[in-house]
């Protein structure tokens, strides 16, 4: 692992800015409580890092992967059994906006439902697996509310009310403010997991070092015994 500097890390995570408050409301979302949204949050930011993974084509599609992967992983830990549910809902809507409007309306547990479909994109099974309901029954209720949608929706937005729901969904996870924790605080942790991992791989990189040193001695060893064994003259 290559060792990096305080500046060097400040640089690499400047990459995770643009979409920091988008990744934190995914995985609030997913987790349904805050502190296992920040947990999978950090891990996901981490793992990226481990991958020696920088800015441009593709790292923002790593760091969702990574994101959606750690989320599941804190949601279905032991640790979130009896974790407090403290996803806000969609908030911020306004109502001359027919799709959130709309949205805002229903009950929490539905405007989740809608949140992880096409906010998230997660496919129906992997929402079951986050909400313990059944994927016909949530098939049912997306279907039911995307109804209600499209009878809010005028001329040719109807027969595009999915698309336009997944682009406004999108979208809401992008908004900042006081329910995302703040980006300085992530990123100490940051810093500090990274130091520490950096540490730990410097002592496997010496460890796996000297075991290969240690096995080419025995190595020598041993071929010097077969030579030595070879040339012995034959005892008569």
């Amino acid at each position: 692992m290559q060792q990096q500097t305080s500046e060097q890390l400040r640089v690499w995570f400047r990459n995770v800015e643009p979409i920091y408050a988008e990744l934190f409301n995914a995985a609030h979302a997913m987790c349904g409580n805050y502190d296992l949204a920040e947990y999978a949050l950090r891990s996901a930011i981490l793992d990226v890092w481990l991958q020696n993974v920088s800015g441009g084509m593709g790292f923002r599609e790593r760091l969702r992967s990574a994101l959606r992967q750690a989320a599941f992983e804190a949601a279905l830990s032991e640790d979130a059994e009896g974790a407090e549910f403290t996803w806000p809902g969609v908030e911020g809507a306004r109502e001359d906006d027919p799709i959130l409007g709309q949205l805002a309306q229903e009950p929490i547990e539905l405007q989740r439902l809608v949140v992880l479909r096409h906010g998230c994109g997660l496919p129906v099974k992997a929402i079951a697996r986050l909400t313990g309901e059944g994927q016909s029954q949530i098939r049912a209720e997306l279907n039911r509310f995307e109804s209600r949608c499209r009878r809010r929706l005028s001329g040719q937005d109807r027969s595009r009310a999915e698309a336009l729901l997944s682009r406004k969904l999108k979208k809401q996870l992008t908004r900042g403010g006081a329910g995302v924790p703040q980006i300085s605080q992530v990123y100490r942790a940051f810093e500090a997991e990274a130091d520490g991992a950096q540490v730990t791989g410097h002592r496997v990189s010496r460890i796996a070092g000297r075991v290969v040193v240690a096995l080419i001695a025995l190595a020598c060893a041993a071929a010097f015994w077969l030579f030595a064994v070879l040339v012995q003259p034959p005892q008569f």
